[in-house]
């Protein structure tokens, strides 16, 4: 891990063998399990940053712990937040016949949420923990990769795909099936971490949204918007948000000062895209 240019496997975003390290961590531990000689690889072809080496076979124990009992602890802003960002494409919906699918639905929260818009909800996720909380609270959930999960088309008018994509092997075929169960003109709410933000800059290394332990992907907002296109979607609208927590005067003064400003200016934290199925 320590040459400047190596090869690794094949990027299954755009098939160059080729790549440079970026970042190395002898040992990234923030609150979680460490990990131990890793790095993140920037492919030389499409620009696009990813974990090496990938994530094993422990990423459902991992994801349990790590987020689906996060998803518990959600504040009340964010699910306002969440609302608001699904409302700018829905007056062209009758919510009575708007089917919802939400991809990681962890324990629920954006179903209880479309349910009382009047949506029709379906969740999948990778957690048997997570979909049968789901199913004891009373909404359809499967299990396991969405790829292979349904096989017609155009089945949903809304796909929502909140911090899941970066976790996946394979992003580009995940984005292509969300456009292949979308009914045309229906509606894509993805977010995910944002590789070219402020606070990633200043913290480097100490970056705390790298989450290495699950993490396989590190997009920026033009990297992801042209993955979209890529798979047909229409990019509509991109904001950046940050998880800046200010605990004393200081850092509540960088976050007024540069944290902020750099999230109003796209360089936030995490990115919420909403696209279109053309």
């Amino acid at each position: 891990m320590t040459e400047k240019s190596y090869r690794a496997e094949i990027c299954n975003i755009c098939g160059s063998d080729r790549f440079r390290k970026v970042h190395y961590f002898a040992e990234w531990n923030l609150g979680r399990d460490p990990v131990k000689d890793v790095a993140v690889i920037q492919c030389r072809g499409c620009g696009i940053r990813r974990r090496m080496p990938a994530i094993v076979d422990e990423y459902e124990e991992q994801y349990h712990d790590c987020y689906v009992h996060q998803g518990e602890a959600i504040h009340p802003h964010q699910i306002s937040h969440f609302a608001d960002l699904m409302t700018v494409r829905l007056p062209q919906f009758d919510a009575k016949h708007v089917k919802f699918l939400d991809i990681g639905c962890s324990t629920g929260r954006a179903l209880r949420l479309a349910q009382t818009l009047g949506f029709e909800v379906t969740g999948l996720d990778y957690s048997r923990w997570a979909v049968e909380h789901c199913r004891k609270l009373g909404f359809e959930a499967r299990h396991g990769s969405l790829l292979g999960q349904w096989e017609s088309e155009q089945v949903f008018d809304i796909v929502h795909c909140s911090h899941t994509i970066e976790h996946v092997p394979d992003p580009v075929a995940y984005l292509r099936e969300m456009h292949r169960l979308l009914k045309k003109g229906g509606q894509l709410m993805l977010a995910c971490p944002n590789y070219a933000s402020v606070p990633r800059w200043i913290l480097r290394e100490k970056w705390t949204v790298w989450c290495l332990d699950s993490h396989l992907w590190q997009f920026t907002r033009s990297q992801m918007k042209r993955l979209l296109k890529c798979a047909g979607f229409e990019v509509v609208k991109v904001r950046t948000h940050h998880g800046f927590c200010p605990q004393t005067p200081w850092k509540r003064m960088v976050s007024r000062w540069v944290i902020d400003p750099g999230a109003a200016l796209g360089y936030g934290d995490g990115m919420n895209i909403i696209a279109l199925r053309r």
